[in-house]
């Protein structure tokens, strides 16, 4: 990703949102998303049969934020009709990965004087971070530094005039 990220900003959309609304953020949260629970209660049986909780749920990546200046109704109009949409959320301090999602419910200006407002950004994101597109060349194996299980798009291009042969792709998962 070549978007730059000034700190203790995010960009949304691609609009850097300190420099376009001088909306910083104050702390944030993206440990991880739940766990979809996958139980069943049985009859007559003590407790739920568990299926396993493989599967996450979407994502709640919540931005505390302060306005650096005093924004005029039509700016908070305008940034709040911005963040209603759906687009790429990069974090400042994690300027290689980005998350997509978008914010549903309102948030509630708390005024603090001169400077502006406090509010939290509640974002329903995608369950996982994204990372930058690998376009080079594939040498021996492809690593994967995420944290599950993601597809994977291999693209082989033939570049010379001969066909491929003797071409052997093996896949193997990580063990948990």
């Amino acid at each position: 990703m070549t978007d730059s990220v000034r700190p203790d900003s995010f960009l949304f959309g691609g609009v850097d949102m300190l420099a376009a609304y001088g909306l910083r953020v104050i702390s944030y949260d993206v440990l991880f998303p739940e766990r979809r629970v996958m139980k069943q209660v049985v009859p007559g049986r003590s407790g739920a049969y568990d299926f396993g909780a493989g599967k996450f749920d979407e994502r709640k990546l919540r931005l505390a934020c302060d306005s650096m200046r005093g924004l005029s109704r039509h700016e908070l109009r305008e940034a709040a009709y911005l963040l209603t949409q759906k687009r790429r959320i990069v974090l400042w301090d994690e300027p290689d990965k980005y998350y997509i999602g978008r914010v549903y419910n309102d948030a509630e200006l708390k005024y603090i004087g001169l400077v502006g407002h406090e509010f939290n950004l509640n974002f329903v994101c995608e369950p996982f971070a994204y990372g930058a597109q690998y376009d080079g060349p594939l040498i021996e194996r492809v690593n994967y530094a995420g944290s599950a299980e993601t597809p994977t798009l291999l693209t082989i291009t033939n570049t010379g005039p001969a066909p491929i042969t003797g071409l052997t792709i093996r896949i193997r998962t990580r063990r948990s």
